[in-house]
């Protein structure tokens, strides 16, 4: 039930020790991150709803 009150604090820390240009090869790899994710997920589904489709149509 208890929140921690020290989360905003850490933040404007982090703002503080990392200058901008490091804030934003961060920001970048996390992106590249998300999106590799996401295109690999979206590869996935329909290779997983064919293979469902196929084992289920098995008599």
């Amino acid at each position: 039930m208890h929140e921690t009150p020290f989360q905003p604090r850490a933040r404007s820390l982090l703002r503080q020790h990392f200058p901008v240009r490091e804030r934003l090869r961060l920001a970048r790899m996390a992106s590249k991150k998300v999106l590799s994710l996401c295109s690999a997920l979206l590869c996935a589904v329909p290779l997983l709803y064919l293979l469902s489709v196929v084992l289920f149509a098995q008599p």
